[in-house]
């Protein structure tokens, strides 16, 4: 799983590479108004949290940094999948996972790393998709076929067409 998620993150970040800035930044109506950056912000702090609970083996997504940097800059993006892919490769361990509920009362969730692992992956695939959007909304040109799609659903195509 771990090498899959590697996988998927530096795809993530060939695609992103050469776009600039200005298009990183650029609010798509497909999407409510909602940028490329966001989305890729919103893909990486999901890892960054999981990663800097690991240690104390406590977390909450909700708690996230909503980093300016990262969703503004191409180059911070770049960076971030650099260090999230160093890190990630870590032992499965029991953790709690902190969360609220509609009144404000803190749950605590029982979990694994690995469990977790797996929501950041499946949960940043469906972020992707919403990214092929907004290139395509762009006429980016270079966006691979099964970027934005689920590995299973990839198998799953691969099968029909045998």
């Amino acid at each position: 799983m771990i090498k899959s998620i590697v996988n998927n993150l530096q795809e993530l970040s060939q695609i992103i590479e050469p776009v600039s800035d200005h298009l990183y930044t650029k609010k798509s109506k497909y999407l409510f108004g909602s940028s490329i950056g966001q989305h890729v912000r919103h893909i990486l702090e999901m890892y960054e949290v999981l990663l800097a609970g690991y240690p104390s083996a406590r977390f909450s997504f909700e708690n996230r940094r909503r980093n300016q940097a990262l969703e503004e800059s191409v180059q911070e993006m770049l960076f971030t999948v650099e260090r999230i892919t160093a890190e990630i490769n870590k032992k499965d361990k029991e953790l709690i996972c902190f969360l609220h509920d509609h009144e404000n009362n803190e749950q605590e969730l029982k979990t694994t790393y690995f469990r977790e692992l797996l929501y950041c992956f499946e949960h940043g695939i469906h972020h992707q998709a919403l990214i092929k959007v907004a290139l395509t909304e762009f006429e980016w040109e270079s966006i691979p076929e099964n970027f934005g799609v689920a590995p299973s659903t990839v198998k799953f195509r691969l099968a029909c067409a045998q």
